[in-house]
């Protein structure tokens, strides 16, 4: 449908000029985020393609649950979007599926939280009871696989992978 309209120039996503038919939606599950240009009659436009959706699928959007992230707008269109989606504004960072997004650099305070995790849950593990073997396996499926799916997404800066290092040295060699 969002495609559909987007070729039909009722709606614009962003990139337009990098990938044919623009970037309209990304979603995985029961997440969606929905990009779109700043022109407030293309807004009026998808608001209405999402009350189609709405009457055709049966299901309904909880606009009150949703958050309006802009990028570069000034706070009078932000107000107006917000007003035509009849949601709040946010703010960034935002977290979509587990990730921390910034349009920016992320700072040390929006990936503390994850190291944070990260780090107790290796404190909890009782490293003396664990063959070497043991240790190796519960590292690598416990604790690597949340960073590097993170990885997957963000840089991790220096300071973090050091930390998560020296934890994960720490339980590995703490009480030899």
């Amino acid at each position: 449908m969002l495609k559909k309209a987007a070729s039909q120039n009722l709606i614009s996503g962003l990139l337009p000029h990098v990938i044919p038919g623009d970037v309209v939606s990304l979603q995985y599950a029961d997440d969606t985020i929905l990009f779109l240009e700043k022109s407030t009659q293309k807004a009026r436009n998808f608001k209405w393609l999402l009350s189609c959706f709405e009457n055709l699928s049966g299901m309904k959007i909880n606009f009150h649950k949703s958050d309006l992230m802009t990028i570069n707008i000034d706070d009078t269109v932000a107000s107006e979007f917000a007003q035509i989606f009849c949601c709040k504004k946010g703010s960034f960072p935002i977290k979509y599926l587990g990730v921390p997004l910034h349009y920016d650099k992320l700072k040390k305070e929006d990936l503390q939280p994850i190291i944070d995790r990260i780090i107790k849950g290796i404190s909890g593990w009782l490293g003396r009871y664990l063959t070497y073997k043991g240790k190796i396996i519960l590292l690598c499926a416990g604790i690597i696989s949340i960073p590097a799916y993170l990885m997957s997404v963000i840089k991790f800066p220096k300071w973090a992978i050091n930390a998560i290092n020296s934890q994960m040295a720490h339980f590995f060699w703490g009480n030899v």
